[in-house]
């Protein structure tokens, strides 16, 4: 890990002229990070939705597709966690998986509204869900947020695995009918030591090395 902020610290310093002359740009997860799915066609269609990556299988499925709870089942090799979850209508979610076989999830309900859950497995390989670690990291951003907006809402993403022990967050409080400003950090969680090992600003996340972004381009007023 020194190697990894060594190298960020310097590709930080080298970004830092001219910044203000480069396109605005915004966090982005990318192939390689993780795998994309679409919870909502298991409704509309009735058919279970799947998807694998690095020895983790995740399905989901709408006993009623009358209703909008469904179930979602988790698998590494035997070992398998069925969750219900009720009000399920995101439209599509993000998976990443550690060299460990930690993971995270990611539920967008929306273009900005977004959840995250931790997962990861007991010496006799049971997945157990994380429900302290990520609210951890949420309490630290609120704190900071409240100075922007008194009632932030919480739109928390897992980017990707920085290596097999540190989970990349990225959390925002998108303007809204309490709130005028656009507030984001990222925070890197260490697993083995259950703490938030780094905060970053906005700044700081997307000009990690280790991430993909893309750039926003500016729509021109006719």
């Amino acid at each position: 890990m020194r190697k990894l902020f060594a190298a960020i610290a310097l590709f930080q310093v080298a970004t830092l002229t001219p910044a203000q002359t480069l396109p605005k740009r915004t966090i982005d997860r990318c192939a390689q990070d993780g795998a994309w799915f679409y919870a909502w066609d298991s409704k509309t269609t009735g058919v279970p939705v799947s998807v694998e990556r690095d020895g983790i299988s995740l399905r989901i499925e709408h006993p009623s597709q009358k209703s909008a709870d469904a179930l979602v089942t988790l698998s590494h090799g035997s070992h398998v966690l069925v969750q219900k979850q009720k009000d399920f209508d995101q439209a599509y979610g993000w998976l990443t998986v550690s060299q460990n076989h930690a993971f995270a999830l990611t539920w967008n309900f929306s273009a900005s509204a977004t959840s995250a859950q931790l997962f990861g497995l007991s010496p006799r390989g049971n997945i157990i869900e994380d429900i302290q670690l990520i609210p951890l990291a949420e309490q630290t951003f609120t704190a900071d947020a409240k100075h922007s907006c008194a009632n932030p809402g919480l739109n928390t993403t897992a980017i990707k695995w920085l290596d097999q022990d540190h989970l990349l967050l990225s959390i925002n409080a998108w303007a809204s009918g309490f709130c005028e400003s656009n507030f984001t950090e990222g925070f890197i969680l260490d697993i083995p030591s259950h703490s938030v090992q780094r905060k970053l600003s906005e700044r700081e996340l997307i000009d990690l090395p280790a991430v993909c972004t893309w750039n926003l381009v500016p729509v021109r007023k006719h």
